[in-house]
């Protein structure tokens, strides 16, 4: 069954995305700095707040406010679109031509590469209980992977914009947490 995203209830999302073949592409800076770039372009283009995010190695979790459930769809689109595109600048100018062959197999439509697994998966968030287990899910994520003994020591999470006070990577429109 394909995922289909539904904007219904609410305008704040927990959203989901991954790279091919869950490649660890955000292992290099390039790629976490542009996936940053973007977000930050996509939250002024659409007034939208960014509450908590972490990027993984492979995939990204976002909980994002988009002030209406309506703008869901174009804004996701909006970011993998221009997100892959230059992803995909990116890995052709770097990467080792047999590491293309996984991005460029899955490839369709016309695109050259495949970067993202599927499209981004979106869930509504309705209540302030569950708003604050889903940031409290995605500032643990890279301790329950084994990748840090605490989500202090992991800089791609906005872990450390809550409990540091540090933006210094990326700035997020903090909620107050219960």
């Amino acid at each position: 069954m394909k995922w289909k995203n539904r904007a219904e209830d609410t305008s704040i999302f927990f959203i989901t995305a991954t790279i091919t073949e869950w490649q660890p592409l955000f292992r290099h800076k390039e790629a976490r700095e542009i996936l940053l770039e973007d977000l930050d372009f996509y939250r002024r283009r659409y007034a939208a707040k960014l509450l908590a995010y972490v990027i993984m190695p492979e995939h990204y979790h976002l909980v994002a406010d988009l002030g209406h459930p309506d703008v869901l769809h174009k804004w996701l689109a909006d970011i993998q679109r221009h997100t892959a595109n230059q992803l995909s600048r990116w890995l052709r100018e770097t990467a080792h031509p047999a590491h293309l062959l996984i991005y460029k197999e899955h490839a369709d439509k016309g695109a050259k590469l495949a970067v993202w697994k599927e499209q981004a998966r979106a869930v509504g968030i309705i209540s302030k209980s569950v708003l604050k287990a889903k940031i409290e899910y995605l500032h643990a994520n890279p301790v329950r992977r084994g990748l840090v003994e605490h989500p202090a020591d992991w800089p791609w999470s906005s872990w450390r914009n809550y409990y540091l006070g540090d933006d210094s990577v990326f700035r997020v429109d903090k909620v107050e947490m219960l």
